[in-house]
């Protein structure tokens, strides 16, 4: 195929097939497996910290919303990361941060408050082209966006969801990137979305065989637990 492109490689929560998810270690371990970059979840906490956490509460302890850092992190063994903590292991890599919102979820908080934290606290950053804000709630893009203006933006898609409504949805939100499970992409989906201007990130893609099928749909990027399988298999793409 001409004009063929490799994806960038983007570890999923870190290493997080062999390592606790969103931890030190697992980033750390990312990077030395040699990814492009990561995706990393953030919620916020009762006292107004951003931590690095997938899940909307701690088993055994209760939501993230409703504690402080301080006390989730002992809860978690000290296991915790702030976004701060997070970045600084990924530094100059491509980092994905997602804004988790629910409103199914326990403990939930409007998308707007973790929108918010999150856009002072990158606002600061002189450097905006290696991050990129997404989430699953058009609110919490909207918001980001209108606070902090310059860095990406993206909507992610649910499996089994209309494809192409979503990326028109992204587009009206002026993303720059679709991010949808790779059971829904085909050459054809990828190249529409191209067309209107939008980047395609994939998830979450652990098997060689897979991660080659994307690649040559032209996505932008994989997002893999199993950043040295894909690595592997991109070398004979």
């Amino acid at each position: 195929m001409e004009n063929q492109r490799t994806p960038l490689v983007l570890a999923h929560r870190g290493a997080s097939y062999d390592l606790l998810d969103n931890s030190r270690a697992a980033f750390e371990k990312a990077v030395g497996l040699g990814c492009d970059g990561a995706e990393l979840d953030v919620r916020a906490t009762s006292d107004g910290q951003i931590a690095v956490i997938h899940d909307a509460t701690v088993k055994g302890f209760g939501a993230v919303a409703e504690h402080t850092f301080q006390a989730l992190n002992e809860a978690l063994g000290g296991e915790l990361l702030q976004l701060e903590q997070a970045l600084d292991v990924l530094n100059g890599l491509f980092v994905n941060i997602e804004i988790k919102s629910d409103p199914k979820e326990a403990g939930w908080v409007p998308a707007e408050l973790t929108s918010r934290l999150l856009a002072k606290f990158l606002s600061g950053f002189e450097t905006r082209s290696t991050y990129l804000v997404s989430s699953f709630s058009e609110r919490a893009v909207e918001v980001f966006a209108d606070l902090a203006p310059g860095f990406a933006i993206g909507l992610l898609a649910n499996i089994g969801s209309d494809f192409i409504a979503r990326c028109h949805a992204a587009k009206e939100l002026g993303a720059n990137y679709i991010l949808p499970h790779h059971s829904s992409l085909d050459p054809k989906l990828v190249k529409e979305a191209h067309d209107l201007g939008l980047g395609v990130i994939t998830w979450t893609v652990d098997q060689p065989e897979r991660v080659v099928e994307v690649a040559r749909c032209q996505v932008d990027g994989i997002i893999t637990n199993r950043i040295d399988v894909a690595i592997q298999a991109l070398k004979t793409f």
